[in-house]
């Protein structure tokens, strides 16, 4: 069966799934119509059944027709009229010719406004239904006033009109049923799929959105679609360099140095994420971190202090390995207050403002080659924990004197 729908639905018909059903649902409720029909013709043949003849054999020749149009593609818009208007009417002069409103034929109008509102369109069906209901109120307006339908079928045929009739009717509602059962899977197997493509993109979004910004920026952004800055009054903040970055870079190619610095920074990223310390950006070969923001952490200057000497043990061991293919690093830190938030519509960041990061770059600045350069304020946080070498008050670019020492691991 499948086959043979298949054989006469037309090639240009769309793949998408609800095409697809009307094509399907269309071509078998024909064939199923053509083979009662003709079945219809040759009872009423021989049972002497002439005005049966009459309506039944028209429409199945009406129906091949449709089914050979439709396969090659003759426009529905023409069938479809043509055919739901003569199958309604057929019905009609077959059921008035044997016993009107009860004839057994008669239950077969019901089918066409089914079957126009499955395979036509909404107008069409409107119209189908519009003229079904005519014909039922007609023959129930002639029932009520006791008029006499003829009925021509004998007796001995009541039977198998009965059973014809009862089994075509089932035939093409189970076929509706498949057709629409098949498409229900179909949708929900396609809607299934959706949802986990769209469960995965969103969490790849959703990935992307926290590598820019913390988790607490980002929910703020996903739920008010802007983000509040906010004054963190304590936090501390690395700043990292590489030292003679620029002739370093001399002495590799382009893919050498992109490479090392991914390197480098990719090392860095996990270094400060098990500190749980918010990278903020990196500017050329500069590394900005920050503790203690968006979330408050009163270990924030020990937390930046561990992560500074992973740091500057990572750059140590790289030194070793790579030797010139690599670079040295410097390192500041400064513990303060910090404006934080974003700024701008496009490629926007999370980004932070403030004395204490401009002190935190200076610190850097002033440090040396593989050393760590804290300021008092970091110092007078952490001095319980680490050695700290005192490197007395050291003029620093716009800052005037400032007390600096060289942060070391405690031995």
């Amino acid at each position: 069966m499948k086959r043979i729908v298949q054989y006469f639905i037309p090639a240009t018909i769309p793949l998408d799934a609800d095409s697809q059903r009307k094509a399907r649902l269309t071509v078998a409720v024909w064939l199923i119509i053509s083979i009662f029909t003709l079945q219809y013709t040759v009872s009423c043949y021989l049972i002497d059944f002439p005005m049966g003849m009459v309506s039944q054999l028209p429409l199945c020749f009406i129906t091949v027709c449709c089914l050979i149009l439709y396969k090659y593609e003759f426009s529905p818009r023409i069938i479809y009229p043509i055919y739901f208007t003569i199958c309604t009417l057929s019905i009609s002069i077959a059921s008035f010719y044997s016993g009107g409103f009860l004839s057994l034929i008669f239950p077969w109008l019901a089918t066409t406004p089914i079957v126009a509102v499955l395979v036509w369109s909404k107008r069409g069906a409107l119209f189908s239904t519009g003229v079904v209901i005519i014909a039922i109120l007609f023959f129930f307006t002639l029932y009520l006033r006791g008029y006499a339908f003829p009925n021509q079928i004998q007796g001995d045929f009541q039977k198998t009109y009965y059973l014809s009739t009862h089994l075509g009717l089932v035939l093409i509602l189970f076929w509706v049923a498949i057709v629409f059962e098949n498409a229900k899977d179909t949708a929900f197997g396609q809607l299934k799929k959706t949802m986990e493509e769209l469960k995965i993109s969103n969490k790849r979004s959703n990935d992307l959105l926290l590598n820019i910004l913390p988790e607490e920026v980002s929910r703020e952004l996903k739920e008010r679609g802007a983000v509040t800055a906010h004054e963190f009054d304590h936090v501390t903040v690395l700043f990292t360099d590489f030292v003679n970055f620029t002739v370093a870079s001399e002495r590799m190619s382009s893919q050498e140095l992109v490479d090392e610095l991914h390197h480098c920074f990719k090392a860095f990223d996990e270094i400060i994420g098990r500190y749980h310390i918010e990278k903020i950006k990196t500017v050329g070969d500069a590394y900005l971190a920050v503790s203690g923001l968006p979330l408050t952490d009163n270990n924030h200057a020990l937390h930046i202090a561990k992560a500074a000497l992973d740091i500057q043990d990572f750059i140590r061991d790289r030194v070793k390995v790579m030797g010139e293919k690599t670079f040295n690093i410097r390192i500041g830190i400064h513990s303060g207050s910090v404006v934080a938030g974003i700024v701008g519509v496009k490629k926007f960041a999370y980004d932070i403002w403030g004395d204490t990061v401009n002190t935190a770059a200076r610190m850097e600045q002033s440090s040396e080659p593989g050393c760590i350069n804290i300021s008092g304020a970091t110092h007078s946080l952490i001095k319980d924990h680490f050695n700290c070498i005192y490197r007395g008050e050291i003029d620093a670019k716009h800052k005037g004197k400032l007390a600096m020492h060289f942060l070391e691991r405690k031995v």
